[in-house]
């Protein structure tokens, strides 16, 4: 539980609530007060960070298209910018060395008749699929395996 990150944001929240009710209550100096607040953004901040990494919100993920960013995502968060890459290339049409050129060496399969990219892998893995008929990409599809 604690590597989702909801205990720290609560922890978080629960230190700035305490610090603010003592300092109304004047049991606390302003300065305390500071620290406490400087302490609650680091815990929230953490537990936001570790529940973008362990509930995949996709914080910091690029989502617009290039194939630089493909290249530089996790397959496992390529599902972000699957839309922008589908709308923004024809991909039917482009030959097989085309793609590979654009999208790197297939993740899932490469065959004469498909090219498979990982983009998702929450529970099941969910793939790009490329039909190939002589080598020019016919159809594209997001496969749940």
């Amino acid at each position: 539980m604690l590597r989702s990150g909801v205990i720290l944001l609560v922890l978080g929240i629960a230190v700035f609530l305490a610090a603010s009710v003592q300092l109304f209550r004047g049991r606390t100096k302003k300065a305390h007060w500071c620290i406490s607040c400087v302490l609650a953004m680091l815990l929230v901040g953490n537990g936001i960070w570790n529940a973008n990494r362990y509930f995949d919100l996709g914080i910091g993920v690029p989502k617009t298209f290039s194939a630089e960013n493909w290249a530089k995502t996790a397959p496992a968060q390529r599902h972000f910018m699957d839309s922008d890459l589908q709308n923004s290339t024809e991909l039917v049409g482009m030959s097989a060395d085309e793609v590979r050129e654009l999208l790197g060496t297939p993740d899932y399969a490469d065959t004469d008749t498909c090219l498979s990219y990982l983009i998702a892998q929450p529970f099941d893995e969910v793939t790009l699929d490329l039909t190939l008929e002589n080598g020019i990409v016919t159809k594209v599809e997001e496969k749940d395996h």
